[in-house]
């Protein structure tokens, strides 16, 4: 993911609110003094997201779908256990 990306929360189903990635926060997370040994340094990474309704959140990436996977997997989902047209 990236600044400019369309998104949607992955783990808000009743509210399908789009947004975007606005800006991006990287932390280099490193052990405390005398952990060295047991700690591997790890890149942490966030994003803040603008939504359509006006708020401003900031997300790790595993929270956040790409508006199209999201909008193609409700589509499939629809198609297969939607309402079938009665004749």
């Amino acid at each position: 993911m990236k600044i400019g990306d369309m998104v949607v929360r992955a783990y808000a189903y009743r509210a399908f609110i789009p947004g975007i990635i606005v800006d991006e926060e990287i932390n280099i997370i490193k052990p405390d003094y005398g952990e060295e040994e047991n700690f591997e340094p790890y890149e942490d990474r966030n994003f803040i997201v603008q939504w359509s309704d006006g708020s401003q959140s900031k997300e790790m990436d595993m929270e956040l779908d790409f508006l199209e996977d999201a909008l193609n997997d409700h589509i499939k989902f629809a198609e297969e256990y939607g309402e079938k047209d009665e004749e």
